[in-house]
């Protein structure tokens, strides 16, 4: 009979957020002074922050995201999905009236090919994003 001597080593499992980079809230949600709201990660458990109960952020940190959208004008930017990168940002702000606007993002559109077959690319207007992340 050969005996061993084995340690078990309890190791976490990964998280769906640490995969995804998407945090989700569990339970209530609370209201800071600031206007942001805390809560707790349904995978991770950690504590998170938001702006709009859209994107939830770890609470514990610096986050670059919340100065972005804190300190930068409305943008258009061109994103391709499948190399993941930004092709191309356009400032917004001077544009005044929604139709100059629509007519604005469906140049951008064209230029870029976001329309055309088997275009990976997406024309994302920050102030849609903001509410959805």
């Amino acid at each position: 009979m050969i005996r061993t001597n084995l340690q078990v080593v309890a190791m976490p499992a990964l998280t769906q957020c640490w995969y995804t980079r998407t945090h989700v809230p569990a339970g209530r949600k609370h209201r800071e002074p600031d206007g942001s709201y805390t809560a707790e990660c349904r995978h991770c458990h950690k504590p998170i922050t938001s702006w709009n109960k859209g994107a939830w952020y770890p609470a514990d940190g610096f986050n670059i995201s919340r100065l972005r959208d804190s300190t930068s004008g409305r943008l258009l930017y061109v994103i391709d999905y499948a190399d993941e990168i930004i092709v191309a940002k356009y400032p917004i702000d001077h544009i005044k009236g929604a139709n100059a606007l629509r007519d604005y993002k469906l140049e951008v559109r064209a230029a870029h090919g976001v329309d055309e077959l088997g275009s990976t690319l997406r024309l994302i207007d920050s102030k849609d994003a903001a509410r959805t992340h």
